[in-house]
């Protein structure tokens, strides 16, 4: 369980006057917990909907099938369970969870007042079982709410991170190693996955942009079956997630020589993303961040990139502080930043690079390797 986490929404909940909460993100309920639900396969027919957290007198119950519950109370976590799958029935899991839902929310009736909702994970069936078992309570939208709570991170969050990114450093590693002419972007991708997984001990959820030659220009996309040839640029942007925090860095690699226009993007991308780091500090805002990554690029001749500057990194791979020209949020330490600028020249190729920060007292600590920051 993440003490500092739980602290901070209980004072968020305890400043709105919330009776409640029930809490759908995912991504907040690995925030609190540490519980990450498997998201390799997809959803479990097997199984009910998603894990919800009920949140009531200062206490966090998660709401699990009996094929997660094992691994989540192994981790210190108060769980009510429902049997997600029998021989009898074996596509009963969501009602089963309904009506372990409907036995949880009996316990808690006397509730009164307003309670949270995140609205953007929750099937629309449960709404209906929160209204039913407690009418009088007014219900909230909570989606967002949590976004500035968890931008800064715990000691604990950031080891996390820095263990995924490990993961991210040793991918671009392979990728320079195994990238020649003759071999797909599809193979090596099955290559670099399995070392990945073989390196963690573990099935990763993993992400990527991973593109060559001209595909490179189209910014990104799934590998597929085009054939490196020599010249080539091969972007690698990388994301995994391990133990519920994901990694994530990019880099332009090159099949022997690159061509003189592509070094000149390469060294232009290398230099702005190398003033995005020497920037960062407490007070600066996400805005004009981005902004000084776009002139930099834009002062070498280039347009502006079609993306993001950058996005924060946590229990998911894009969160706040959003690094795009409409955010003000100003970074504090804690805040854990991935800057990622790019050139992208049709007929050409493209370039993009990305290093992982976090924000410090006076500056920043880099925490990705893979550039040799």
């Amino acid at each position: 369980m993440n003490s500092e986490a739980l602290t901070r929404l209980g004072d968020f909940f305890k400043d709105k006057k919330f009776s409640g909460a029930l809490l759908t993100n995912p991504s907040t309920i690995t925030w609190l917990t540490g519980y990450a639900p498997p998201i390799q396969t997809g959803p479990n027919p097997f199984e009910g909907g998603p894990a919800l957290g009920w949140w009531h007198d200062g206490k966090l119950t998660l709401a699990l099938s009996d094929i997660e519950s094992g691994s989540a109370r192994a981790q210190g976590i108060d769980v009510r369970d429902y049997v997600a799958y029998s021989i009898d029935d074996p596509i009963a899991g969501f009602s089963n969870q309904v009506q372990m839902l409907k036995e949880l929310l009996s316990e808690s009736s006397s509730l009164r007042g307003t309670l949270g909702v995140e609205m953007n994970f929750l099937p629309a069936t449960f709404l209906e079982v929160f209204k039913e078992a407690l009418p009088f309570l007014k219900v909230v939208p909570l989606d967002g709410s949590f976004d500035l709570l968890r931008a800064v991170k715990s000691s604990e969050e950031i080891e996390r991170i820095r263990e995924s990114l490990k993961l991210c450093d040793l991918a671009q590693t392979e990728t320079k190693r195994l990238i020649q002419p003759g071999i797909s972007e599809i193979e090596i991708w099955g290559k670099l996955k399995s070392c990945l997984e073989i390196t963690s001990g573990c099935r990763l959820p993993l992400l990527a942009d991973f593109v060559a030659g001209g595909r490179t220009a189209e910014i990104g996309g799934l590998p597929g079956n085009y054939i490196l040839s020599d010249g080539d640029a091969v972007i690698a942007d990388i994301v995994p997630r391990l133990n519920g925090y994901w990694g994530d860095n990019a880099a332009t690699h090159f099949v022997g020589e690159s061509s003189a226009e592509l070094h000149k993007m390469y060294q232009l991308v290398l230099d702005t993303l190398r003033k995005g780091i020497d920037a960062i500090k407490p007070g600066v805002r996400a805005c004009d961040l981005d902004k000084m990554l776009r002139g930099a690029i834009q002062g070498g001749g280039y347009s502006s990139y079609p993306h993001h500057s950058g996005h924060g990194l946590g229990t998911s791979y894009h969160e706040e502080p959003r690094i795009v020209p409409y955010n003000t949020i100003k970074l504090q330490p804690g805040m854990v930043i991935a800057l990622e600028p790019g050139i992208y020249v049709p007929d050409i190729g493209g370039v993009r690079l990305e290093d992982v920060m976090l924000v410090t007292q006076d500056g920043c600590e880099v925490l990705t390797k893979h550039l040799g920051n």
